[in-house]
């Protein structure tokens, strides 16, 4: 009887009487100056009449009282292009804020044609190749996506994930370290809970679609204010709050319970907050008798906050995201043999903290103009210890300890000046100031002492100068030039690196891109501090003189539209990286191969003489959301190759050779057409199928396991086999109810709904003599429901 009165209650909350209809508001600017543009025209499509409003003195525009529904808005102005957003969904609990940038034309010209703003544009107009900009709805529709940015990006070409327990992306054959975070112009540590230092995937991501804006991610020979990634970069945009009215949202959930408010601080000033909170523990779910593929309960919890300070000729915002995570796997507590995240024979304490707060100033200096300052502060502290338990699983005895922080104090100063409509400059310099304090050790049976893996506590810094030339030839053709440089005070490292790319529009919606970039980046920072213990009993730092690995990569691309939005793309590639470190002694290891297990271990000695290369090429076929209906596929076939210090050429780790994505869904929408309708409606049926190449692993060697008593692989012959291809499909049902002033949400996604038996690995078990295989997730559904008001 409670359920029925508690699901009474939710609908009534949401079947009021009187039309239920929302405004949508918001600004208009110059894309590159940023200033205000007065009297823009914006169109409102999608109602009985179209709307039109001309923006004020400010750039601001506003239409009251809109029916609840899917809208489409075009801004003009003399002399710049129009711009389109399109498919634009006004629900009854919040207003639909917008800020619209346009594009000067180089020419001006009286009357112009409507050429429409295309989904996956990206936000940063640098970019020519191998970029796309992604929406919140994007991660939150797309079935798989579970609201990660990052497991909703692996479905763009020439990306893929490095397995189900993790949101590790793999680029173009790539390792996940090469991927770059950047939040609001600050770069940031691995924003996932239960993150291993050097890596940038977790299980459970930090980053709240809930507070994100349309953000941008690259997949090579980025701009040149990007630097320290060779595979990708995710440059992360969070919305500002509403600066009118307080609005709220609960959500729970597969990432947890959470809440989030946003309103204005000072409506006079405009300036406001927008702050998102969430606890999560899956013990609730696993009482319901739902299976995650684990024994071990994640316990996390995070928090993300935005405040906006609007002032004259400028904005001062203060944002950051932080959270707190633990979890024991106990081998000694594991009945199931698939465990995801077991380690046989181990029990495994291991908890990581995450934190960082930036402070952005723009000021505009002229129409033109400005230049922006940003102060920011980070921390990751990562506590981990290893008990081994003997045949029978008992008997705990500790192997491993590990009590590490990273801090990082980072300014940034970027100054951009647009001198007409065809020269632009962007400059800018990053100064980073890293805080060590690393402490590992391992237990040596041999001394029946611990031994010292790192113990270091200092200081290193990092100076990263930056400079961009956008040149618009003429409406069709655009060059970009740059040039990005690093220095680190380690053995004073050093590396310039020249970027351009290449933007050339044709007729009949044709575009051709090209891209070059010289890449470096540095070795995880703990590497750099690996101790050797010698003969007289001392320790040694042998990694302190380690170089930037480098990357030259080589990108050309067509592109070709078609009616209702269809638009096909190609893009081919070459990546050549050098001066990779690799063991001072014979043998296979590369960090090219970083991250392939969550457990990598490190040779006493490494050396720059390590060679790579990636090539490939990648289609996507794409309808984005129109009359209900889109479509994704994507498409790639590459190669990718490592060459260790005994000069052999190998399959890297993350060499799959192909991968394929296929996702379509349409959304029913119920009342829209009838003003007069107590409640609105949606229901949204998303579906994915993903095809990989089998991931690499190197051959376990039984005979000489069993002679040993542990694990031997055949690292002469490393990375050479293969498992059977990844094969999944996912399913997503979402309905929305739209009231008066709420909108509520459930959403059941179905994980693997064939049920496939995906290999996640295979392990020596040295209680039975054999070898041990480990599957990946399978059936899941998970479960959500949203409401805002």
């Amino acid at each position: 009887m409670k359920i029925v009165t508690l699901l009474l209650f939710l609908l009534s909350t949401s079947i009021s009487f009187g039309q239920i209809n929302q405004t949508i508001r918001g600004k208009v600017i110059d894309r590159y100056s940023e200033t205000t543009l007065p009297e823009a025209k914006i169109y409102l499509m999608g109602t009985s009449d179209t709307l039109r409003q001309l923006s004020d003195f400010e750039g601001r525009f506003r239409f009251e009282n809109v029916p609840v529904g899917r809208y489409t808005i075009v801004a003009r102005m003399m002399g710049y292009e129009n711009a389109v957003l399109s498919n634009l969904e006004l629900t009854s609990a919040k207003e639909l804020v917008l800020e619209i940038k346009l594009t000067e034309e180089v020419t001006d010209l009286e009357e112009v044609k409507i050429v429409a703003k295309e989904d996956g544009e990206t936000v940063n107009k640098l970019a020519t190749v191998s970029a796309r900009s992604f929406s919140v709805e994007e991660s939150q529709r797309y079935a798989g996506s579970l609201n990660d940015v990052a497991r909703m990006a692996q479905n763009f070409a020439g990306v893929q994930g490095a397995d189900d327990s993790r949101n590790d992306i793999i680029v173009r054959g790539n390792s996940p370290s090469g991927v770059l975070y950047r939040m609001e112009g600050l770069d940031i540590p691995n924003p996932n809970h239960f993150a291993r230092f050097g890596t940038t995937g977790g299980p459970i991501s930090m980053l709240n679609n809930n507070v994100l804006a349309n953000s941008d991610f690259f997949t090579g020979a980025f701009p040149a204010e990007y630097g320290n990634a060779l595979a990708g970069v995710f440059d992360l945009r969070m919305r500002k709050g509403n600066n009118e009215k307080f609005e709220f949202m609960g959500q729970i959930g597969f990432n947890g319970v959470e809440g989030m408010a946003e309103g204005p601080i000072s409506r006079k000033k405009r300036s406001s907050f927008l702050v998102n909170y969430r606890y999560s523990t899956l013990e609730l779910f696993q009482l319901m008798g739902l299976e995650f593929g684990t024994a071990a309960l994640p316990k996390y919890q995070d928090l993300s906050f935005k405040l906006d300070f609007p002032h004259k000729n400028g904005v001062t915002k203060v944002f950051g995201i932080g959270g707190i995570s633990d979890i024991a796997i106990l081998a000694s507590d594991t009945k199931d043999a698939n465990d995801l995240w077991g380690f046989q024979g181990n029990d495994v304490y291991f908890g990581t903290n995450t934190g960082m707060a930036g402070v952005n100033h723009k000021q505009r200096i002229n129409s033109n103009s400005f230049f922006e300052v940003m102060l920011g502060g980070q921390i990751a502290t990562s506590q981990a210890r290893n008990d081994s338990l003997d045949l029978n699983g008992e008997n705990p005895f500790t192997t491993f300890l590990s009590n590490s922080a990273i801090g990082k104090q980072t300014t940034v100063f970027n100054y951009q000046n647009k001198f007409s409509s065809r020269h632009l400059i962007k400059t800018g310099l990053i100064f980073d100031l890293y805080f060590l304090k690393l402490a590992d050790s391992l237990y040596s049976p041999a001394t029946d002492n611990f031994r010292r893996l790192r113990d270091f506590e200092g200081n290193m810094a990092l100076i990263r100068p930056h400079f961009q030339h956008r040149y618009r030839i003429n409406e069709d053709l655009t060059l970009v030039s740059g040039v990005y440089a690093q220095f680190l005070n380690l053995d004073w490292q050093w590396a310039i690196e020249p970027r351009i790319g290449l933007e050339y529009k044709m007729k009949h919606q044709q575009q051709f891109t090209f891209g070059y970039g010289l890449h470096s980046q540095m070795a995880p920072i703990e590497t750099y501090f690996d101790q050797v213990q010698i003969a007289d009993g001392s320790y040694i730092t042998p990694n302190k003189t380690i170089g930037f690995t480098r990357s030259n990569h080589l990108i050309a691309g067509y592109q070709k539209g078609f009616k209702h939005g269809i638009r096909a793309k190609v893009e081919a590639y070459g990546q050549y990286l050098t001066n990779v470190p690799v063991e001072a002694k014979s043998s296979s290891y590369s960090t090219l191969n970083f991250g392939a297990t969550f457990l990598t271990g490190t040779p006493d000695t490494l050396v720059n003489n390590g060679l790579g290369y990636n090539y490939g090429i990648e289609i996507t076929l794409e309808k984005p959301l129109d009359n209900g209906f889109y479509f994704l596929v994507t498409a790639s076939l590459f190669n990718s190759k490592y060459q260790g210090s005994d000069k052999v050429w190998r399959n890297t780790a993350f060499n799959g050779n192909h991968t394929l994505n296929t996702l379509a869904g349409y959304e029913f929408r119920f009342g829209d057409k009838n003003p007069d309708a107590k409640f609105k409606s949606a229901l949204s049926i998303d579906l994915k199928f993903t095809w990989n190449g089998g991931a690499r692993y190197s051959e376990i060697l039984v005979e000489e396991s069993q002679f040993f008593g542990e694990e031997i692989r055949d690292w002469n012959n490393a990375y050479e086999q293969s498992y059977k291809d990844y094969i999944k499909g996912n399913a997503r049902f979402a309905y929305k109810l739209i009231g008066q002033n709420v909108t509520q949400e459930w959403a059941l996604d179905l994980q693997n709904f064939t049920d496939r038996d995906n290999i996640f690995y295979q392990e020596y078990n040295s209680y039975t003599g054999k070898v041990r295989t480990v599957y990946q997730n399978g059936f899941l559904p998970v479960f959500q429901y949203r409401i805002t008001f």
